[in-house]
């Protein structure tokens, strides 16, 4: 689930907003069927004001929101296998807890650019050095022991991301991407790859870091 007090904080939420939120939270973690008016009702508020709270954290809609809580955490993997089972996503654990002294550096471009910030700055909060812009002499042969690269592309063919990776590839730096289809060009050059085919591709990117970042 989500860090609400992250989130509030992130956004600046008032009082209510933030117990709006943790009252949807808790109703989804009970596996309860709320409506926005439900919410409303039971929040002494109006559906205007729920919706306000939607657009603050970057959802279009309660819906979009309500979906993005439902997600199981295999949404990245097939619907047979628990995350814990997939090599793909121990491995980015792995990755990522053995290398927390090294400096993490972001890749994306367009709408990505809103999740890669958001990854960066959680990581900034657990004490572990990234940056989310791409500079690529970072990754010249001098600084390449030094860096892991984290790539976003919900297409899987962004082609700045595909130069960036080959010069990683070029100088043996590890990369970790999160990609929104199988069987692309940057899922062939990335060490890990972690997969979501779903509609709500950013979301569930959100999901799954949040899932790597509670095992290390």
């Amino acid at each position: 689930m989500i860090d609400i007090n992250y989130i509030c904080k992130k956004h600046k939420l008032t009082i209510l907003e933030k117990t709006i939120l943790e009252f949807i939270v808790q109703n989804i973690q009970n596996k309860k069927k709320i409506s926005i008016r439900n919410v409303a009702l039971e929040n002494f508020t109006s559906t205007s004001v729920i919706y306000k709270c939607m657009n603050k954290i970057g959802y279009s809609s309660y819906s979009n929101f309500i979906y993005f809580l439902k997600i199981n955490n295999n949404s990245l993997i097939s619907k047979n296998c628990s995350l814990e089972e997939n090599e793909s996503f121990k491995k980015a654990v792995i990755l990522l807890k053995k290398n927390k002294d090294k400096l993490f550096m972001f890749t994306s471009t367009g709408i990505a650019n809103n999740i890669s910030s958001y990854m960066n700055e959680r990581l900034a909060l657990s004490g572990i050095r990234s940056i989310s812009n791409s500079h690529i002499q970072l990754l010249e042969n001098y600084f390449s022991k030094d860096i892991i690269l984290i790539t976003l592309s919900q297409s899987g063919e962004t082609e700045s991301v595909i130069d960036i990776l080959k010069i990683a590839t070029k100088n043996k730096i590890k990369s970790l991407s999160f990609i929104g289809k199988k069987d692309t060009t940057i899922e062939k050059l990335s060490d890990i790859s972690l997969i979501s085919t779903n509609d709500i591709f950013f979301a569930d990117v959100i999901t799954i870091f949040e899932e790597i970042l509670k095992r290390i």
